[in-house]
């Protein structure tokens, strides 16, 4: 059914009222509703418009669907992935797909993850492996640029585990594979224009950093900037944009104003120009540009909540229409085909995990076409309201607070929930755990402690050295500036997080036990020193990967030990709920495995769950639910809503 977008905007209202006015408490939604992982997400066009590829699930099992939009919704491809986890998926032509897949393997007795990257051909059916020998590392799933006809990709990828990737032109009419440009020592980004050019390298050693530019195809590379350690925040630069033919193009920098901005880039001369767009309190996150000409088309950033400003009128256009028919929600435009007449939209709040709709430009309509979540549709959710308080050094920690409905504004049982990370954030958007915890009847706050991204560099510098310390303060203060104005009960306290999350959540439980009645840990990390020999690249932002360590770390001389969970093992006197996945190649499940040993030999009574099918994440509903089921009887035991 198509809904025009007068029609649209009543039904929108129609199902965002009642959970405004609701004053009893909620009803109780099942568990299944919110552990059920999404059926469908990540809806990608075809450049003709007439197929979208989303990830979808048939039970349990994971795959990518392949729909017919022009058909009655029946006609779909499924292609499995098995037990491989998909990073990126891209349409090469109208009839063949490019995916970049993570897979652990066992390199010198040590599982690690490794990426290759598979094409997809509709007219054979089947999934094939790109690369063969000539793709020999750990590293070997970085799609550089997708040829728009679907005649070649460039793909950045090593030739043994020691080398930095070479980038190899893989013609998909012949699978033939041939070097486009050598590997060089530490360059581990390549960017090339839209023309399919390899014209740019970002190369990063010991804390430093170079840059490469060539002007054409058949000339060599040549070092244009560089900074040598100590100069220079070696995240000073994010994004290349080259533009074919000149040596002009874009970079997203925090150079000038410490916040990552979109300006113009002599390449030739090294210099950066006038800015496309800065924002005075937040960073730019992505630059979307044409296909065709490489001119940026949009700038995208997160304040409280997503953000896009459209340079192209056109669809500035469109995003103006989409938000008059969806008012008081993010309406993302998340794919467009080629000729920009067929956009899907995803549609969302805090308080809904929202719809994909297809828009179709030439006549104006939305038409749904997904819910990621069904079970949760027209259920009354809890309100989100984005705020901010100060931490004890000044610090302004921005955050996210979730109320119960119908549970007054008094004294409030109060849950904690950091983010993981640790750079990363969290936004005004729907969140499964928040939700089921409000609906349960905690408040709920997300901070985002000094070390997330997005605020600028400073925001970042100030947690260099201070995991378990300034950082752990800031979730500290959270608790402190909510039980001040009144909303929570200091003595029905409880902190649940994953990855850098369960970190603090487990050091809360050795550090802070006056302040914290439980806690709650999925996939966390008790052990310092271990964590700074594995490779992190999987868990923190990329903009902050190149001296992840160093800010670990901070001074050389800090023993790490002082903050690790595992060495106060002995100090944990409140109720821990430890999870972990045996599969996570991102943090291995060793480190909630040690704690959960230690804990024993300490006789500290403690909850331990190890689900052995699930990664940094969980990959199955029935693990994810099951999960939600524990951390509700955790928490009606040791803190409970009443």
């Amino acid at each position: 059914m198509r809904f025009a977008f007068v029609m649209l905007a009543a039904v929108a209202a129609s199902f965002a009222a009642p959970r405004a006015q609701a004053a009893a408490p909620a009803e109780r939604i099942a568990v299944e509703a919110f552990g059920a992982l999404p059926g469908y997400h990540s809806p990608s066009l075809s450049p003709d418009g007439r197929r979208v590829l989303a990830i979808g699930r048939i039970g349990d099992e994971r795959a990518l669907m392949v729909y017919d939009l022009d058909g009655d919704g029946s006609r779909f491809t499924r292609i499995a992935l098995g037990e491989l986890d998909l990073l990126a998926a891209r349409w090469a032509g109208n009839r063949r797909l490019l995916l970049s897949v993570a897979g652990m393997n066992k390199v010198y007795g040590s599982e690690l993850p490794m990426t290759r990257v598979f094409l997809y051909d509709f007219d054979k059916g089947e999934l094939e492996p790109l690369g063969g020998a000539k793709f020999g590392g750990l590293n070997g799933g970085d799609i550089v640029f997708v040829d728009p006809a679907g005649r070649f990709a460039l793909i950045a990828a090593q030739r043994t585990i020691f080398d930095s990737p070479t980038v190899f032109r893989v013609d998909l009419d012949k699978r033939k594979v041939k070097e486009a440009v050598r590997g060089q020592d530490g360059v581990w980004n390549w960017f090339a224009d839209e023309n399919g050019i390899v014209r740019a390298g970002l190369g990063v050693a010991v804390g430093s950093w170079s840059l490469y530019y060539r002007e054409k195809e058949d000339g060599p590379f040549r070092r244009i900037a560089g900074l040598r350690p100590g100069e220079h925040d070696v995240s000073s630069i994010d994004t290349l944009v080259p533009i074919a033919g000149t040596d002009q193009g874009y970079v997203i920098a925090n150079k000038g104003t410490g916040r990552y901005g979109i300006y113009r880039f002599d390449f030739a001369k090294d210099e950066i120009g006038e800015a496309i767009y800065e924002h005075p309190g937040v960073d730019v996150e992505e630059l979307v540009y044409s296909r065709s000409t490489g001119a940026p088309e949009a700038i995208t950033f997160v304040d409280d909540r997503d953000r896009i400003v459209w340079l192209d009128k056109k669809m500035g256009a469109v995003q103006t229409k989409v938000d008059k028919a969806l008012p008081g929600r993010v309406n993302r435009i998340v794919s467009r085909d080629e000729a920009d007449e067929r956009m899907i939209v995803l549609s969302q709040s805090a308080s809904d995990p929202g719809l994909y709709y297809l828009y179709d430009r030439t006549k104006g309509q939305l038409t749904e076409l997904a819910r990621p979540n069904p079970a949760l549709e027209g259920k009354p959710l809890a309100p989100v309201e984005a705020v901010s308080y100060k931490a004890r050094d000044g610090l302004t920690i921005p955050a996210y607070l979730t109320r119960p409905v119908g549970r007054g504004e008094k004294n409030l049982p109060l849950i904690i929930m950091p983010h993981g990370g640790p750079f990363l954030r969290d936004k005004w958007e729907y969140s499964d755990w928040a939700q089921f915890l409000a609906n349960r009847g905690y408040l709920v706050l997300q901070p985002n402690y000094r070390g997330s991204t997005g605020y600028g560099k400073a925001f970042v510098d100030a947690a260099t050295g201070q995991w378990g310390r300034k950082m752990q303060d800031d979730l500290d203060d959270g608790v402190r500036w909510l039980v001040e104005r009144g909303l929570a009960d200091p003595k029905r306290v409880c902190i649940l997080g994953a990855s850098y999350g369960g970190y603090a959540a487990m050091w809360a439980a050795a550090r802070n036990p006056d302040v914290y009645r439980c806690a709650v840990s999925f996939a966390g990390v008790s052990e310092m020193r271990t964590l700074l020999r594995y490779d992190a690249g999987g868990w923190v932002a990329r903009r902050y990967y190149l001296d992840w360590r160093d800010r670990v770390r901070g001074d050389s001389k800090f023993d790490l030990d002082r903050v690790s969970p595992l060495s106060h093992a002995g100090d944990i006197r409140i109720p821990i709920l430890l999870a972990h996945g045996k599969k996570d190649p991102v943090v291995p499940y060793a480190q909630t495995e040690r704690l959960h040993d230690a804990l024993r030999a300490a006789k500290r009574d403690h909850d331990y769950v190890l689900y052995p099918e699930a990664k940094h994440g969980f990959t199955t509903s029935a693990d994810s639910i099951d999960f939600l089921r524990r951390v509700e009887a955790f928490l009606a035991k040791n803190n409970p809503a009443g």
